[in-house]
């Protein structure tokens, strides 16, 4: 567990960096683009590569610390015990998407690699950012299994 949110963390203070970076990079292009009409070239190539490591980076350490969205009008009236049934099973739904998205990221990027795709003006590979969506999420499935077992403890336990 500990592991995990240390990993967690590291991709969080990665994902805050390359937020900065960007933002940065779009006050010096929308600067030049208007005092000088001398736009950076490339520089929405590299914002929107820049916000796919940002979000992936970031999911885990949003996930365990609870921050992702939660509706449960209907379940918080339910008893702790049942409430935690129904955390068990959304877990589990969620842990298999994002376990899918990861792996057909993880073959997607695999594909791109051997098609050798490009970015059209910097000629940026794509496929790096394939891996970056699949290691992103399959950290997230790590952080989804914890919370998973935590659910389960607390239905069984109450």
């Amino acid at each position: 567990m500990k592991i995990i949110h240390f990993l967690s963390r590291i991709m969080n203070i990665f994902a805050s960096a390359v937020l900065v970076a960007m933002m940065l990079l779009t006050v010096a292009d929308v600067c030049l683009r208007y005092f000088l009409r001398q736009p950076i070239l490339g520089a929405t190539e590299l914002t929107e590569n820049m916000m796919v490591c940002m979000a992936f980076f970031a999911l885990a350490w949003c996930a365990g610390q609870q921050g992702h969205l939660k509706v449960d009008l209907l379940v918080s009236r339910f008893p702790p015990r049942i409430q935690a049934v129904f955390d068990s099973i959304t877990s589990m739904v969620g842990l298999i998407l994002v376990a899918l998205i990861a792996w057909r990221s993880f073959l997607e990027g695999t594909a791109v690699r051997e098609l050798n795709i490009i970015s059209s003006l910097l000629k940026i590979p794509a496929f790096p950012f394939y891996y970056v969506v699949a290691a992103g999420c399959a950290l997230l499935c790590l952080v989804m299994v914890t919370q998973f077992v935590e659910n389960i403890h607390k239905a069984v336990n109450g």
